[in-house]
């Protein structure tokens, strides 16, 4: 079983299907499907069922897919450490975060990752919810995660980075008092959010409870990012990370403080085990005193 017979089999995974994944890899399809042909004869199983549209995992490719991912991934991070033993730190990072965490802090601190470590290559994947985050970086697919929630006792290393506000976001011309706006307020509002089980939604529905309110969104949406052009295009009022928020100023929204306030902390994961040099370096531009 070759290294470069599992980097085309998680290809396929990825891209679900030999085409795409053989384009992916640079290679022809021809070729990929023999070196897939080839680690099944080796294996003894068929990994994939190959449908008129795509490839779908067998039982047999269910159980070799997260070993592989590791076994990539560790041959990746023996190949940095050579490197990192004569100082250069090289090799590729792989990043899962939520979407309101690419823009702050992780935006700038990759822009001074890339300043220091040019030869270094970096992959960031958004995801929606912290379990997807979890699960990519306890399975292989992500070396690092950035989340707002933190993993269970011994499930994942984790470290506290930072905390963000957050904040209203009104449509432009919205007539609204000066200072904070009270929950009870809010709730009152046409309010825009994700669905059941996301940061703000459960916020809200915490407190309207407590206040005898039933949350009922006239928008409900799942991308976060996608409630802050709703808010600039007058859907209603968007409650967005106080980085994502500043960032709708320039459309011409008014950014209100919640009374009471909503926070959450940025937590940054990793499996158990030791670092990457290119994830080690990451870590501490994140965490500077760490």
């Amino acid at each position: 079983m070759e290294r470069r017979q599992l980097e085309y089999f998680l290809a396929v995974i990825d891209a679900g299907g030999f085409t795409a994944a053989a384009a992916a890899q640079h290679v022809s399809q021809p070729g990929l499907s023999h070196a897939i042909k080839t680690l099944e004869r080796e294996l003894g199983a068929a990994l994939f069922h190959r449908l008129p549209r795509g490839a779908r995992l067998t039982a047999a490719g269910e159980v070799l897919a997260e070993s592989a991912r590791r076994i990539v991934r560790e041959t990746e991070i023996a190949r940095a450490r050579v490197a990192d033993v004569a100082g250069v730190v090289i090799g590729r990072l792989d990043l899962v975060a939520l979407p309101g965490l690419l823009v702050d802090p992780l935006a700038e601190t990759i822009g001074r990752f890339r300043a220091l470590h040019p030869q270094v290559q970096i992959r960031i994947v958004p995801a929606e919810t912290p379990a997807t985050i979890r699960e990519a970086v306890r399975g292989g697919t992500a070396e690092l995660g950035m989340t707002d929630e933190e993993p269970g006792s011994g499930e994942l290393a984790v470290d506290l980075v930072t905390d963000q506000e957050f904040l209203a976001v009104l449509p432009p011309g919205s007539a609204v008092p000066e200072g904070d706006l009270p929950l009870r307020t809010l709730l009152g509002m046409d309010v825009v959010t994700g669905p059941v089980g996301t940061t703000v939604r459960d916020f809200l529905a915490f407190h309207a409870a407590g206040l005898g309110i039933e949350v009922t969104p006239v928008v409900e949406v799942a991308l976060r990012g996608s409630a802050a052009y709703l808010a600039i295009a007058g859907a209603g009022v968007a409650v967005l990370p106080l980085p994502m928020a500043e960032m709708c100023r320039s459309y011409g929204v008014i950014l209100r403080s919640l009374d009471p306030p909503l926070r959450r902390n940025v937590y940054l994961l990793r499996r158990t085990g030791s670092l990457s040099p290119a994830a080690r370096a990451m870590r501490a531009l994140l965490l500077p005193d760490a």
